[in-house]
């Protein structure tokens, strides 16, 4: 799997000692594994399905859940891809993109740039969300034009920032885990109570059709009638289940784990060739873990899409209303209280907690992908300054998402119109879908095309992959980037307007990939002469 110059290089490295939860036949006792991939679940729950799953809901019917269930099969190929490269070689998937043909680390130093631009965006979207569900329970959604939840955004950027410093977040993250769990339980009753159609329900997982939006959507949502079918559809692409970049940090968040390889020295070439030899090698029963703990996080996605799915089509559809308007919170929170008022709090106080891990975690996600983008070009100097690489890129994500938030603010504050009838409510979404294409979109189809790559040029041909794998990171790349391109052509607001115009993102889009090779072309070589990453560091 490493290159010649690296397993040179290697020190002897030791494989961990397999847990008994590993070796364990029965279902139970896998479930101790669960452990990075809640931190994947936690992230996309915020947003997939407390939101855009009910959305999903109202617009198409039980039908979307073919699609969720269908990208989330993908985006569970693709993260499982890149943590096993890591767990068999030590190597994480962004130092073999050094080694991609053209300039030397072209597509890092592009990432680097659009996780620096998106991944402020994307805490700009969770804050102002969260926002809107502290401005209804204070009273003051109507405050300041209806722009009054933007302002509540800020402050819980500054209160996340604060607690990540202060490193007093586990607590609140044990107390998350019991809430969003007791949420889970009180919806999948409510929603027995509730006797929807379960035959639609589980036709509409097995129903790739997607027609029309109804046709009350045009005349009292104008704003969500302009937006194109396949527009529509390609956000939730990029929202459930996560974005690329979350599975890249996810494969780092291995190293902590230390499962395989992951967190020590690269393998020798001789204990490579001894894993490729052993089909029962422990180097091998160790992607088990990955496998088991991808699999818990994308069935407890699918789960929770399925149960606000349900709220769209059987609460909000009949009543022409969707989530994202006016009053988000009273709306989901009544498929709930539909069986006793008490479950209201509980509604509350879990999606408010859920909501604001989101927004821990997409600040924890830019971190760990801008450190190990770095480390990848750079391991020593990267890993002697790592406490200050952390400390600037949160400071970087919260004044740039501040910035962004504030431009939100002064666009709702200054509508001619009054708060409930803004024509700016859609706002968030506008700012948030160009960015979502790249990075729930289209880098997913980059990384499932690199995974292909690695294991065509870094890997041994005894620990490759099936070929019906291969086949499946190639489907699953064109997908990705077929819907993504789609959806950036389809993206433009025949009224006009700089950010849903198509050649806006396009151009965008153009103008990072050579902005990055300039980068690259320049410092390069001081990167180079600093430290040359070795091998025998971990990767």
């Amino acid at each position: 799997m490493t290159t010649e110059q690296d397993s040179q290089n290697s020190s002897e490295s030791e494989l961990p000692d397999l847990p008994t939860s590993l070796l364990s036949r029965s279902p139970l006792g896998w479930i101790s594994l669960f452990g990075p991939g809640a931190i994947v679940a936690s992230v996309t729950i915020g947003t997939g399905e407390l939101i855009f799953s009910t959305r999903g809901g109202v617009l198409f019917g039980y039908n979307i859940l073919s699609l969720f269930v269908f990208i989330s099969l993908l985006k569970w190929v693709l993260v499982f891809g890149t943590s096993k490269h890591l767990l068999l070689t030590g190597i994480h998937p962004f130092r073999r993109m050094m080694d991609l043909p053209g300039p030397r680390g072209w597509l890092l130093m592009m990432l680097l740039i659009m996780i620096c631009i998106s991944q402020p965006i994307w805490v700009s979207f969770h804050c102002s969300t969260l926002g809107n569900y502290i401005a209804l329970l204070t009273g003051t959604s109507d405050s300041l034009n209806g722009a009054a939840q933007f302002l509540w955004g800020i402050l819980l950027v500054a209160l996340v920032v604060t607690l990540s410093l202060s490193g007093r977040y586990n607590m609140m993250e044990r107390i998350q885990i019991v809430v969003v769990a007791c949420l889970m339980v009180a919806a999948v009753i409510s929603l027995i109570l509730y006797n929807p159609d379960y035959f639609a329900l589980l036709k509409g997982f097995l129903t790739p059709v997607f027609g029309d939006y109804p046709k009350w959507i045009p005349l009292k949502f104008e704003e969500i009638g302009k937006t194109p079918k396949w527009v529509e559809l390609t956000t939730y692409v990029g929202v459930v289940g996560g974005a690329g970049f979350d599975y890249m940090a996810y494969t780092t968040w291995l190293r902590d784990k230390r499962w395989g390889f992951a967190g020590s020295n690269p393998p020798s070439e001789q204990q490579l060739q001894s894993i490729a030899n052993d089909p029962q090698h422990p180097a091998r029963i160790w992607l088990k873990a990955p496998l088991i703990d991808c699999g818990i996080s994308f069935l407890l996605i699918v789960a929770f899409s399925a149960v606000f799915v349900t709220s769209g089509v059987e609460l909000l559809g009949p009543r022409e209303e969707i989530p994202d308007s006016s009053n988000m919170l009273g709306q989901q929170s009544e498929i709930l209280t539909q069986v006793h008022p008490w479950l209201y709090s509980l509604y509350v106080f879990g999606a408010i907690l859920t909501m604001f891990g989101t927004l821990y975690g997409a600040l924890e996600i830019g971190i760990a992908i801008a450190t190990e983008i770095l480390r990848s070009f750079n391991h020593n100097w990267t890993n002697a300054n790592r406490r200050r690489v952390e400390r600037m890129a949160l400071a970087w994500q919260c004044c740039f998402s501040t910035v962004v938030t504030l431009a939100m603010f002064t666009v709702v504050w200054g509508a001619e119109t009054a708060a409930s009838s803004n024509p700016a409510k859609e706002i968030i979404l506008q700012v948030m879908r160009p960015v979502n294409l790249f990075t729930g979109v289209l880098s997913c189809g980059i990384f499932c095309l690199v995974n292909l790559w690695m294991e065509k040029t870094c890997t041994l041909k005894q620990l490759q992959s099936a070929t019906w794998v291969h086949g499946l990171y190639v489907f699953a790349g064109i997908v990705f980037l077929v819907l993504g391109l789609k959806g950036y052509w389809d993206i433009h607001n025949p009224e006009g307007g700089l950010i849903q115009s198509r050649w806006f993102s396009i151009v965008g889009v153009i103008l990072v990939t050579l902005l990055s090779l300039l980068i690259v072309n320049a410092f390069s070589r001081w990167f180079s002469k600093k430290t040359t990453v070795e091998s025998g560091d971990p990767a």
